[in-house]
């Protein structure tokens, strides 16, 4: 994310200094023959154009600022029990499901795949094998 606002920050400047480049060096009376602009005009619209550029930096600060807080990304190696699945967070195990939402926006809801259906539950399948029989 801050890669991001450097590159916002860079490009900004880019066109920053084009436009300053354009107002000081009367580019539209060389390039397309316009009358040629006084000083103090042009100085004017330099003064004019800082101020709207630092203006719209100062609102690009705060913008992301805001989405750097909301957004919270996990990076790097993560240790995981392969028993258990908890989470080594320092020197303690905790929950997956406490660890992510600790750091992250991560919501869990809780289902059983089919797989541990079969393992776990396998009366469910002579129930559910039963049913199929009656739908036939």
């Amino acid at each position: 994310m801050k890669k991001i606002f450097i590159i916002q920050i860079a490009l900004l400047s880019i066109f920053f200094a084009m436009t300053l480049a354009n107002e000081y060096f009367d580019v539209p009376h060389y390039v397309l023959g316009d009358a040629p602009t006084t000083p103090n005009q042009r100085y004017g619209e330099m003064l004019m154009e800082s101020i709207v550029f630092v203006d719209i930096l100062i609102v690009e600060y705060f913008i992301m600022l805001n989405l750097i807080k909301r957004i919270k990304m996990l990076e790097g190696l993560l240790p995981i029990c392969a028993n258990c699945h908890k989470i080594r967070n320092g020197n303690q195990w905790e929950q997956i499901e406490k660890y992510f939402k600790d750091y992250s926006t991560v919501e869990f809801t809780h289902s059983i795949c089919p797989e541990c259906v079969k393992k776990l539950y396998p009366e469910l399948q002579s129930i559910e094998a039963h049913h199929k029989e009656k739908t036939v």
